[in-house]
């Protein structure tokens, strides 16, 4: 009797040593990811809703741009869809980076174009910033080779530090032109990253309004944890979330012009794929028949 409960004894210990290799097993490091790249999308914790939770996995440290900086201030510069983060309205990116240890500024502004990047710059670069976080694009006046000058410029501008650079939503054709640009940069420059926004959305529709551009409230809190993935664990502590420069969103709602609660405006689809967007409570004069008509201004959609 007493050598078969030592048997039974020992058979359970074997059986539990068992049980604690498979687990470890199961909490192995993700497989590297090349440089530069970024998974197309987030798995959400569990039981969280759509894209809204954080990141239960990580890029490995060394393909983070916390390792590849000096310091912990990083500007972000964007439209509407970055403004939506700020913290004058969901403060959704300082609330994922700043537990990071950086120090975050965001400038970003509804209806702005590419052209935006650098005035940001002239005024913020001499600031000392270790790395940056763009996404511009959305509002595109389907010119290529003037978008691709831009963004280069840009991108040089900051150079050789961190640039982390998001591709747009393809709500429309056009914007594929917008990111075959942006993933050229990341083939030029060692020191871009890619987020791919467009892909992210593109897999959950969920985190968009119904502009198909525009984050949701979940589209917001997975746009942020998706760049704090890129941007990993600063170098240095604290982090902080600073004032921003850049504030003024009145060219159109931050949350789009078709999303809930903007009725005021409306978006239009043209036979050549392009977006217009015009606030239904803005008035103009008839225009003289004695003046011949101006060029057409690109209208912006976000």
């Amino acid at each position: 009797m007493l050598v078969r409960r030592v048997t039974l004894l020992l058979c359970a210990v074997a059986s539990l040593t068992a049980c604690g290799v498979g687990a470890a097993a199961d909490t192995s490091v993700p497989p590297t990811l090349p440089l530069g790249e970024l998974p197309s999308s987030l798995p959400p914790e569990q039981g969280g809703v759509g894209g809204s939770a954080r990141p239960t996995t990580t890029l490995p440290a060394k393909d983070q741009v916390g390792s590849r900086s000096a310091g912990n201030r990083v500007i972000i510069v964007g439209d509407s869809v970055i403004a939506g983060t700020s913290k004058r309205y969901s403060n959704d990116m300082c609330t994922a980076l700043v537990p990071l240890g950086w120090q975050v500024e965001v400038d970003a502004e509804t209806g702005r174009f590419i052209e935006f990047g650098n005035q940001v710059l002239d005024k913020r670069l001499s600031a000392g910033w270790d790395a940056t976080v763009i996404l511009l694009g959305n509002n595109y006046v389907q010119n290529q080779d003037s978008y691709r000058q831009q963004l280069d410029k840009v991108v040089r501008r900051f150079s050789p530090r961190p640039v982390v650079l998001l591709t747009v939503s393809e709500f429309i054709s056009t914007r594929q032109q917008v990111n075959a640009v942006i993933q050229e940069m990341k083939v030029k420059y060692s020191n871009v990253m890619i987020v791919d926004w467009g892909a992210i959305t593109k897999a959950d529709k969920s985190l968009l309004s119904q502009d198909h551009l525009h984050p949701s409230p979940s589209g917001r809190k997975a746009l942020a944890a998706n760049v704090a993935l890129a941007m990993g664990k600063a170098p240095k502590q604290p982090g902080k979330c600073m004032s921003s420069l850049f504030t003024d969103d009145s060219m159109s709602p931050v949350t789009g012009t078709t999303a809930p609660g903007s009725s005021s405006h409306k978006t239009t689809t043209t036979s050549d794929g392009s977006v217009s967007s015009t606030p239904g409570d803005t008035t103009s004069a008839p225009a003289s028949p004695k003046t011949s008509p101006l060029p057409a201004t690109p209208v912006p959609v976000a």
